[in-house]
C-alpha cells in the first residue's frame, strides 16, 4: 500500500470521525430544547391557574364562585360610629368631710381607759374611752335635787291651784307656785340635755347609780385614723380623742389637666387601681367636675366607687382610666381587619369577572385607630372609593388563608 493510499484511508476515517460527533451535538442539543420547551410550558401553565399575584407590593387574590360561597364572603362599606377611648388618670382615694368624724367631749375629764390603734374598724355606739371627772358626779346630782324639787312644786302647784278655785288663797299666791314650778321644769330640761351629753339616761338616774366615770361612744361605724391622746391624760372640750373614717361612701378624686377636661362628663365610667395595681379592679362612675384650676394646671373630678373593698385607704394613691366618647367615626368591623406579619390589611373587591364567575380582590395595608364594641376606626387612602370597590368585612381570614396557601 502506497503512501498517498493511506493517507486517503485516513482522511476517510476522519471525516466519518467528525459526522459522528456532530451528529451526537446535535441529539444532545434537540433534547435539551424539547426540555426547557417542557419546562417553559410547564411555568406558563402553573402561571396561568396560579390565582394569586404579585406586582410592585401590590398582592391579589382571585376566588371562584364556589370559593366565595363557601369563605362566606360578605361586603360591605365603613360606617359612622360613635367609639369609646380610654384617658389614663392619676388621683387619690378621698373621704367627704361628712364620713371623717374627730370625737371629742363637751366636758372634759381624765382617761381612765383607752385601747385604740390606727386601723381598728369601729362600731357604732362601741366605746372608745373611759373618762373620769368628779364634775360628772355633780351634775347627776344636781339633776336629782332639781327633781325632788319640781316634784314637790307639782303637789304645792296643785294645791294652791285647788284652793284659788274656791276662792281660800290669794291668787298672788298661786302665781308665784306657777312660776317656781315652771322654773324648776327648765332647769330640769337643761340639765336632762346636760346629761345625755355625758351618755348618761337620766331616767334611770338614782342617788344609788351615781358614776364619776363615763364611756364616751362612736359616734358612727368605721376605722380608726387617728388617736392623738393616751391613757392618764386631762381632755378639754376642745381635744380630739380619736379621728373615726367612715369608708361606706369614699370619692375617687382624680386629677384631669385643662386640655382635657372638656372630654370629661357626668355619668362616664372609670376603672381604677389603689396604688401600683394595673390590673383596674374597681370600677366608678363621674358624679362631680370641679369649677378651680389647681397651681399645676388640673381640675379635681370626683367619682363613686362601686362599693367598699378592703384594700380601700383614704388618701392613697389611684392609677385610672376613664372611658371617654368620641365623636362619630369612620369604622369597619373588628373581623374586617386582618393582622399578619406585624401588619394589619383589609380586602378590596377591585373586579368581578363571569363565564366563569370570578372574584378578583386586593390587599390593602391599614392602620387601625379606636376600638370599641367590635368595631375599628381607620382611615382609607383617597383611591379607595368603598362604593365602587367594596371591602370585604366578612371571610377576610379565608383570602389570607387562599394567599398563603397559593405561596406554598
Amino acid at each position: 500500500m502506497t503512501f498517498i493510499q493511506l493517507s486517503i484511508r485516513h482522511f476517510r476515517l476522519f471525516l466519518l470521525l467528525i459526522s459522528l460527533l456532530t451528529g451526537s451535538l446535535a441529539c444532545q442539543s434537540t433534547e435539551k430544547t424539547a426540555a426547557d420547551t417542557a419546562v417553559e410550558k410547564n411555568t406558563e401553565a402553573t402561571t396561568a391557574t396560579d390565582s394569586t399575584e404579585k406586582s410592585n407590593d401590590t398582592v391579589r387574590v382571585a376566588l371562584t364562585q364556589a370559593q366565595y360561597t363557601v369563605a362566606g364572603i360578605q361586603l360591605g362599606e365603613p360606617g359612622l360610629h360613635t367609639l369609646s377611648t380610654t384617658l389614663k388618670v392619676n388621683g387619690s382615694l378621698d373621704v367627704p368631710a361628712q364620713n371623717q368624724v374627730s370625737v371629742s367631749v363637751p366636758f372634759g375629764g381624765y382617761i381612765r381607759k383607752i385601747n385604740l390603734e390606727p386601723g381598728m374598724r369601729i362600731s357604732k355606739g362601741q366605746t372608745l374611752v373611759v373618762l373620769e371627772n368628779p364634775e360628772y358626779i355633780q351634775f347627776q346630782q344636781e339633776y336629782l335635787d332639781t327633781k325632788a324639787k319640781l316634784e314637790y312644786a307639782d303637789l304645792e302647784f296643785a294645791r294652791q291651784q285647788e284652793l284659788s278655785r274656791e276662792n281660800v288663797n290669794a291668787l298672788k299666791v298661786f302665781q308665784q307656785i306657777r312660776a317656781n314650778r315652771q322654773s324648776l321644769q327648765a332647769q330640769l330640761a337643761g340639765m336632762t340635755q346636760r346629761l345625755a351629753l355625758l351618755h348618761i339616761n337620766p331616767a334611770t338616774l338614782t342617788p344609788a347609780t351615781l358614776t364619776r366615770t363615763i364611756n364616751v361612744p362612736s359616734p358612727v361605724s368605721g376605722f380608726v385614723t387617728d388617736v392623738p391622746v393616751n391613757n392618764g391624760r386631762f381632755i378639754n372640750p376642745a381635744d380630739v380623742l380619736v379621728q373615726i373614717t367612715d369608708l361606706t361612701h369614699p370619692h375617687v378624686r382624680l386629677s384631669i389637666f385643662e386640655k382635657d377636661i372638656s372630654r370629661i362628663h357626668v355619668g362616664q365610667v372609670i376603672r381604677f387601681g389603689m396604688g401600683g395595681d394595673a390590673s383596674l379592679v374597681h370600677r366608678g362612675e363621674v358624679f362631680l367636675i370641679g369649677k378651680s384650676i389647681a397651681a399645676d394646671r388640673t381640675i379635681s373630678v370626683l367619682a363613686h366607687p362601686d362599693g367598699y373593698a378592703s384594700d380601700f385607704i383614704p388618701g392613697g394613691y389611684i392609677s385610672a382610666q376613664i372611658n371617654v366618647k368620641t365623636q362619630p367615626l369612620s369604622a369597619l368591623p373588628e373581623e374586617a381587619i386582618i393582622s399578619f406579619g406585624g401588619k394589619n390589611y383589609i380586602y378590596i373587591l377591585e373586579k368581578k369577572e363571569v363565564n366563569p364567575t370570578t372574584y378578583q380582590f386586593r390587599q390593602v395595608e391599614v392602620k387601625p385607630d379606636l376600638r370599641d364594641n367590635g368595631y375599628v376606626a381607620i382611615a382609607l387612602s383617597a383611591d379607595i372609593n368603598p362604593k365602587q370597590t367594596p371591602i370585604v368585612v366578612k371571610g377576610a381570614y379565608s383570602l389570607l388563608a387562599k394567599l398563603n396557601n397559593s405561596e406554598e
